[in-house]
């Protein structure tokens, strides 16, 4: 009995976790203290919770997208999304830690041990 009642609670959850990932999707429009106005465009998550879109930045028109690890050369970004949490592996270095509450993505951007500021989106 308990068996099956472990396997319908994970059957219950599944669904509720792509709900959760499904939730990032879309166009974040937002500011990143330290480096200004900055746009998250996310087109779709991945069964494992990787992100795939880009990042927009007004600094230099500066635009990088996502891929499967984080990349200066290649001006790529590494996402995951773990439950409501979101964390991002710059290309310039530093990482993004925002998590969704509603309709705001809000969080921090840390570089080293120079810049740590908030980071906030909100759907465009």
């Amino acid at each position: 009995m308990r068996r099956r009642w472990l396997l319908a609670a994970a059957a219950w959850l599944v669904p509720l976790a792509g709900h959760a990932q499904s939730a990032f999707v879309g166009r974040w429009q937002g500011e990143v203290e330290g480096v200004g106005k900055a746009r998250l465009v996310t087109t779709a998550v991945k069964p494992n919770g990787q992100i795939e879109g880009r990042m927009e930045f007004d600094l230099q028109s500066y635009i990088s997208t996502f891929a499967d690890k984080a990349d200066s050369i290649k001006n790529t970004n590494y996402g995951m999304i773990s439950g409501t949490a979101l964390a991002i592996d710059s290309a310039l270095g530093g990482t993004y830690e925002p998590t969704l509450s509603g309709n705001p993505l809000n969080g921090t951007y840390a570089r080293g041990t120079t810049l740590r500021g908030k980071a906030s989106f909100v759907r465009a």
